[in-house]
């Protein structure tokens, strides 16, 4: 009966070492894959839209300014640029291909706005008037420099408001944000297809999305995404004689683990207790190896602090790891229910 206890003591260490050895193979056979599937994306739009320009002109000019000044400030502004960047999923749902990411990584809310001035009887229907950001960049990754010695990224171009199908869609959700999908079906977007397979990227498919298991506080997640200036590790020197249309950066994934902090399936979003920076928006949250939430962003709220009490000039917001995190519950039905839209765009 010694010899049996004994046998049974030394037996069950070594089966939680053995499950313990499968599981971390597990994740690092997911984390290969899902590295393949998650890409930096750098999105341009302009800073000012046309109706504000005008604004500040008339302000000038109203104070003293010369026409010629105020001319000169126009021109100016009008050409002033905003780039961002985020982070976007590959996935591949029964023969189609998609970048999926966060809202506001592809929303352009200055051309809404124009929009929306130049014509008011659209203020009615506001939620229904979206557009992205004119033009989209895919940036190169290490793996493919190191092997090519040479970048490899791309602009995608966009005409915003055009009668017909459009090459994407959103999903709102409860935050103001949600899901932005970019379609590659459509000739202009298949040659970021093309650019995606031949940096090495491969599309996750659709069994990887989403999961039966419940979730609940305190589960271990993992995010893999581009948090901007960290992620961007060289700079190739481009001639300046040619312009470029996007940063000639050079990135590298970063993996960050974390755990649900609240969730509730009655709300379309949860948070999570998480490290991120601005560039990680449209990280996937993966538990399990399976998708299960999109990063909307750092919490915006103000965080109270001793500090902040003995001088209230200091105003600290986005301190802290609360992450906002949304639902991926409609995103196939979604993509269903945008397939008669898409089949319009590809027999163009």
């Amino acid at each position: 009966m010694e010899a049996l206890l004994l046998k049974t003591l030394l037996f069950i260490p070594l089966l939680f070492f053995a499950n313990a050895c499968v599981s971390q193979s597990t994740m690092a056979e997911d984390l290969k894959i899902w590295k393949k599937a998650v890409v930096n994306i750098e999105t341009e739009g302009y800073l000012l839209s046309p109706f504000e320009i005008d604004s500040l002109c008339q302000v000038k000019k109203d104070s003293g300014y010369s026409k010629k000044y105020a001319d000169s400030l126009r021109n100016y502004l009008s050409h002033l640029t905003k780039i961002e960047t985020g982070t976007a999923i590959y996935i591949c749902y029964h023969d189609r291909k998609y970048l999926v990411t966060a809202k506001h990584v592809l929303y352009d809310d200055i051309l809404v706005a124009q929009k929306k001035y130049e014509n008011t009887s659209l203020a009615n229907h506001w939620n229904a008037l979206e557009a992205i950001y004119p033009r989209i960049s895919i940036r190169t990754p290490f793996d493919y420099y190191t092997t090519f010695n040479c970048a490899n990224n791309f602009a995608i171009f966009i005409n915003n408001f055009v009668h017909g199908a459009k090459p994407y869609f959103f999903i709102s959700d409860s935050t103001g944000d949600g899901i932005g999908v970019i379609s590659l079906q459509g000739k202009k977007f298949k040659s970021i297809d093309t650019l995606l397979q031949t940096d090495g990227y491969a599309p996750i498919d659709i069994v990887k999305i989403g999961t039966n298991e419940p979730l609940k506080e305190l589960d271990e997640i993992y995010t893999i995404g581009f948090p901007e200036f960290v992620s961007v590790i060289g700079k190739l020197n481009v001639d300046k004689s040619i312009t470029s249309r996007q940063l000639p950066d050079i990135v590298i994934p970063f993996v960050v683990k974390g755990r649900i902090a609240m969730y509730d399936p009655g709300i379309q979003h949860y948070y999570v207790d998480l490290t991120i920076t601005p560039g990680s928006s449209g990280s996937p949250i993966i538990k399990n190896g399976k998708l299960v939430g999109v990063v909307s962003g750092i919490n915006k709220y103000q965080i109270i602090n001793e500090s902040i009490l003995k001088d209230q000039s200091l105003n600290l917001y986005g301190i802290g790891h609360l992450v906002s995190i949304i639902n991926i519950a409609r995103l196939l039905t979604g993509i269903d229910n945008y397939k008669k839209e898409e089949d319009a765009l590809m027999i163009k």
